[in-house]
C-alpha cells in the first residue's frame, strides 16, 4: 500500500464525528472574507469609483478604490487568525481525533498570539505574493497580448494561449504556496510557541527536502479538485479530507524530522 493510500485512510478514521464541526468552521471562514469583499464592493460602487456598465475602475476614483482595497486588504489580515485556527482544528484531530468548533477562535486568545500570528501571516502572505509575481505567467501573456479572460471564452489561437497561461500561473502559484507557506502554516498551528522568524523562513529547507511527497499527495487529490471545480458541492467532502490528509502527512514527516528541531 502506498504512502498516499495509507494517509488518506487514517484522514477517514479521523474525520469521523468531526465532519459537522470542521465544514462549519469552513463555511465561517469563508462567509468573513466573502464579507469583507462585499463590503468593498459595495463602498466602491457607492461612491462611483466602479462603472456598473462595464464594472471597470472609474479612472478619476483611481485612488479611492487603491485606498478602499489596501484597508480590505488589512482587514482580511487582522481575521487571518481564523485561518490559523482552522488548520488547528485539523492538527488537532490528526493528534487528538477531535476537533471543537472554538478551536477556530485559539489564535485570537491572548494580545501576544494574537499579534503573532498576524505578524507571521502578514509575511507568509506577501512572500508567497512576490515570489508568485515573478512567475505569473498569465499576467505576462495579457499584458504582451494586450487581453485577457474576462471579455469572455471564445474559440481562437489568443484565448487558448491565455487559457493555457492561466493553468499555468495556478499550478505554479500551488506549487510556491507548497514551498514557502504550507509547512509553515502547518508547523505553526501544530505549535505556535517557536520565535516568529523560524515558521516564516526555517521550513523552506524541509518543504524543499519534501517537496516530491508534498507533490505526490497533492496530485492524488487531483481528481476530487477537478469535481469540486465543476460541480462545487463536492467541495464540502474534498476540503476537509484534503486539508486533514496534509495535516496528517506533516504530523509524520515532522516526526523524522523531530531531531533536527523543526517542532
Amino acid at each position: 500500500m502506498s504512502t498516499e493510500k495509507i494517509i488518506k485512510n487514517q484522514t477517514k478514521d479521523l474525520l469521523k464525528g468531526n465532519w459537522s464541526n470542521v465544514i462549519a468552521a469552513i463555511l465561517a471562514v469563508i462567509a468573513v472574507i466573502l464579507s469583507i469583499n462585499m463590503i468593498l464592493s459595495a463602498f466602491l460602487y457607492y461612491v462611483k469609483a466602479i462603472n456598473p456598465e462595464t464594472g471597470t475602475i472609474v479612472e478619476t476614483k483611481q485612488w479611492i478604490t487603491l485606498t478602499a482595497s489596501v484597508l480590505a486588504s488589512a482587514a482580511i489580515i487582522f481575521v487571518s487568525p481564523l485561518i490559523n485556527g482552522l488548520l488547528k482544528m485539523f492538527c488537532n484531530i490528526s493528534l487528538f481525533g477531535k476537533a471543537e468548533i472554538y478551536d477556530l477562535f485559539y489564535f485570537f486568545r491572548g494580545a501576544s498570539r494574537y499579534f503573532k500570528t498576524v505578524f507571521v501571516n502578514f509575511v507568509l502572505y506577501y512572500l508567497f505574493s512576490i515570489i508568485s509575481s515573478f512567475f505569473n505567467v498569465y499576467g505576462f501573456v495579457s499584458l504582451l497580448t494586450d487581453s485577457d479572460l474576462s471579455t469572455g471564452f471564445r474559440f481562437d489561437a489568443e484565448t487558448f494561449v491565455l487559457l493555457g497561461a492561466y493553468i499555468m500561473s495556478v499550478v505554479i502559484n500551488a506549487l510556491v504556496y507548497m514551498l514557502f507557506v504550507h509547512y509553515p502554516l502547518i508547523a505553526y498551528s501544530y505549535d505556535d510557541r517557536l520565535k516568529a522568524s523560524k515558521y516564516m523562513f526555517g521550513f523552506i529547507g524541509f518543504s524543499f527536502k519534501y517537496f516530491a511527497k508534498t507533490l505526490k499527495l497533492a496530485v492524488s487529490f487531483l481528481g476530487w479538485l477537478v469535481l469540486s471545480g465543476v460541480f462545487v458541492v463536492p467541495a464540502f467532502y474534498a476540503v476537509p479530507y484534503i486539508a486533514e490528509s496534509g495535516a496528517v502527512s506533516a504530523k509524520w514527516l515532522f516526526m523524522l524530522e523531530k531531531n533536527r528541531g523543526v517542532l
